[in-house]
């Protein structure tokens, strides 16, 4: 019950809250000149470089950020530097900062920025500074943290942040330890929302059980206009539309932008840089356990075993799917979702960072036994 007012708590935050800076030891680093200054800079993000979909992490993002300004610039837009503003290059973990007034440039490619800065940029007005400290040197900066993100997802995203650093720091004292609590407080607390989620998918086998041998008939008898109204009085018959199977929607809706939110915050938190759990090496990286020899399209050229895992739990998942109501081509249809779910996630999560397939497996995993504690609940109830 403790943890679950400390989540609660740190809910509370509010998004201004310097609490948000995660840990203030290391502010800022300065560097000898620009050119260092690029190179420590470019440092974490050559480390490893990340494929697939996880390419994103790669990147840099250039904005003009200020008190009442945010606005993201593209290669080739020419800008003046105004009092108070900055120019911001945006990697995963860091930022460099320029503050310059009056600095005339013309953004080019991404690596030939630098040779501009270089030439018109005094070393005293640059400086690198890792995410977690950016309110430090101004409030007005911590806008650059998911500031990739729609702004009600931003801020979801370092709410999920402030969350993970209050268990980090109150209870837990390793981040792969805390990212197993917050994935347990918060299936509890999403508890009342994936009762309903189930029920929904319940209800549409069940629907669909009914409603398949007679659609099957259907087709085979009837052909056009007369095929459709059938298939439509089938529909009403049971007093559903042809929709009906979209109800489970309606929960993920609710789901859907935590998930963005937590997978955002776990990518980007440099908390997670050097921090290891278990066999993971750095939370921050993907859990490499060998190095192939070749490249493989979208997966990269390392082996992961954490994908492997999460994959094997989701999988699992399809053994712990019943329903009374349900026909064998249901089940069939179910299980196979199961399977396809489970290869689509490997594919997907393999080359992220091992801090965001932890918390996915772990999700999985608990969703197991959430499923198989509600529907024990639900048939208890029944009887």
């Amino acid at each position: 019950m403790r943890l679950i007012n400390c989540l609660l708590l740190a809910l509370a935050c509010s998004s201004s809250n310097p609490c948000a800076a995660g840990n203030p030891a290391e502010p800022e680093r300065h560097a000898a000149d620009v050119a260092d200054t690029w190179q420590e800079f470019q440092a974490d993000r050559e480390r490893h470089r990340f494929s697939g979909l996880a390419s994103y992490y790669n990147g840099v993002r250039f904005y003009l950020v200020g008190e009442d300004i945010l606005q993201p610039l593209k290669p080739g837009e020419s800008f003046i530097l105004d009092n108070g503003i900055f120019l911001a290059a945006v990697a995963r973990f860091d930022v460099l900062l320029v503050q310059d007034p009056g600095l005339s440039l013309r953004l080019g490619e991404r690596d030939s920025v630098i040779e501009d800065l270089k030439a018109q940029v005094e070393p005293d007005r640059i400086r690198v500074v890792e995410k977690s400290a950016l309110y430090h040197i101004s409030p007005a900066l911590t806008q650059l943290q998911y500031a990739h993100l729609w702004a009600p997802l931003s801020e979801l995203s370092k709410l999920v942040e402030r969350c993970l650093i209050f268990i980090d720091t109150h209870t837990a004292r390793n981040l792969g330890i805390t990212i197993v609590i917050f994935t347990l407080l918060l299936k509890l607390l999403l508890f009342p929302v994936n009762v309903a989620i189930y029920r929904m998918q319940n209800e549409v086998g069940r629907i669909r059980s009914r409603l398949e041998p007679e659609l099957t008939e259907i087709k085979a008898s009837f052909d056009g206009e007369e095929a459709h109204n059938r298939i439509m009085a089938a529909h009403a018959g049971l007093g559903v539309t042809p929709f009906y199977s979209l109800r489970p929607l309606l929960g993920l809706m609710v789901l859907v932008p935590l998930w963005i939110a937590v997978f955002n915050a776990l990518g980007e938190m440099p908390q997670f840089k050097g921090q290891s759990f278990l066999w993971i090496g750095d939370l921050a990286y993907p859990d490499i356990i060998s190095v192939l020899p070749f490249h493989v399209p979208l997966l990269g050229s390392t082996v992961h075993l954490l994908p492997l895992i999460m994959a094997g739990v989701t999988g699992l998942s399809a053994w712990t799917l019943h329903n009374d109501q349900w026909s064998k081509a249901e089940y069939i249809r179910q299980r196979r979702n199961c399977y396809w779910m489970a290869l689509a996630f490997l594919f997907l999560f393999y080359p992220f960072p091992a801090a965001m397939v932890l918390y996915w497996t772990l999700n999985n995993l608990l969703q197991i036994i959430v499923q198989l504690a509600v529907r024990t609940w639900l048939e208890g109830a029944r009887r």
